[in-house]
């Protein structure tokens, strides 16, 4: 019985680390936290053609992202056209396809992802566009990635405190084309935080049974 006790307050525990890292919800940017978020945005470097209307309109961004910020976690869903090859900016020489360099770029980054619980949800290529009403521009994506971030707060460290700005270069180089958009989830992720908490249960009971039949032998 004591031995039961202390695998199931192991597997609580595994748990409620797993929980608190997950997230997902907290408390909004404040004022000054906005401020130091916008400084660090104004110091990096912009390579674009017309580089202070482009530092501008960034700011003016991420200010709004910062000003409509509500603590929770949201989606970016970020729309996608590759290049047939990679394009550096500096004019590097390069072997390899575009989805190669955009390779390089995930496994540069996916630590800074882990510790912040960042992680796709769906990955898909679109194989035919049946069109649709109305005005809209080319809706030629090649990739349509979603990507769940545990708060704006944890998407602005990664962009902004971490080696992301250099790391970029591979993803700026393997797209043509490319559009971002921070979406609020409808539907919640619940099922993301249920089925490790199943998974660890299942255990917890296999190893009450391995453990009783255990004793019976005995």
């Amino acid at each position: 019985m004591k031995a039961s006790l202390w695998r199931w307050g192991i597997l609580a525990l595994i748990y409620g680390v797993f929980f608190v890292w997950y997230g997902g919800s907290g408390e909004p940017i404040s004022s000054q936290e906005a401020e130091r978020y916008l400084s660090l945005a104004q110091a990096r470097p912009v390579s674009e053609d017309n580089r202070d209307k482009t530092k501008r309109d960034r700011l003016v961004k991420l200010r709004e992202f910062i000003a409509e910020d509500d603590g929770q976690e949201f989606v970016m869903v970020n729309l996608n056209v590759y290049r047939e090859q990679p394009l550096y900016a500096d004019g590097r020489a390069v072997i390899g396809s575009a989805q190669e360099a955009e390779l390089e770029y995930q496994r540069r980054i996916v630590p800074h992802l882990f510790v912040r619980a960042i992680h796709p949800l769906l990955m898909v290529d679109p194989v035919f566009s049946f069109g649709g009403i109305g005005d809209f521009d080319r809706q030629d994506w090649s990739r349509i990635t979603l990507v769940r971030y545990r708060s704006r707060r944890d998407f602005l460290d990664f962009i902004l405190k971490t080696s992301w700005g250099e790391d970029v270069d591979h993803k700026w180089a393997a797209l043509d084309r490319s559009h971002a958009l921070a979406a609020t989830p409808l539907i919640s992720f619940a099922t993301v935080r249920l089925v490790p908490l199943l998974f660890l249960i299942v255990i917890g009971l296999l190893l009450d049974r391995v453990s009783t039949r255990s004793h019976r032998v005995r």
